[in-house]
C-alpha cells in the first residue's frame, strides 16, 4: 500500500467551489479512482489551504488511471481555475507533493 499526501490552494473566492466539486464529484471521477487502485482518498482544508490524503496499491497505477481520460482531462481543467498554480517556486504545477516524515500504525 502507499500513501500520497499534497498540498495546494483555493484561488482567492474559489473554495466554495471546490468544496461543491467535491461534495457533487462526478462518478466517472471516482470510476478513475476506483481504477487506479485508490482505497481512500481525503481531502482537509484551512482558509484557502488544501491538504490530500491518499492511499491506494500504486501511485503510478493511479496516474496511469487518468492519463488520457476525457473526464479527467475536464475535471483537471475545471480545477485549474479553481486552484492555484504553481503552488509555489519548487513545483511545475497545481500540486505540491509532500515527503513522508513519519507514519503510525496500530
Amino acid at each position: 500500500m502507499e500513501r500520497l499526501a499534497m498540498v495546494y490552494r483555493a484561488r482567492p473566492g474559489k473554495k466554495q467551489e471546490y468544496v461543491r466539486a467535491h461534495v457533487e464529484i462526478w462518478p466517472e471521477i471516482t470510476s478513475v479512482l476506483e481504477r487506479g487502485t485508490v482505497k481512500e482518498m481525503t481531502i482537509f482544508s484551512r482558509g484557502d489551504l488544501i491538504f490530500l490524503f491518499a492511499s491506494m496499491d500504486s501511485v503510478q497505477a493511479w496516474r496511469d488511471a487518468q492519463n488520457g481520460d476525457p473526464a479527467c482531462e475536464r475535471w483537471d481543467a475545471w480545477m485549474a481555475t479553481l486552484l492555484e498554480q504553481p503552488y509555489d517556486e519548487g513545483e511545475q504545477g497545481i500540486f505540491a507533493q509532500l515527503e513522508e516524515v513519519w507514519h503510525f500504525k496500530a
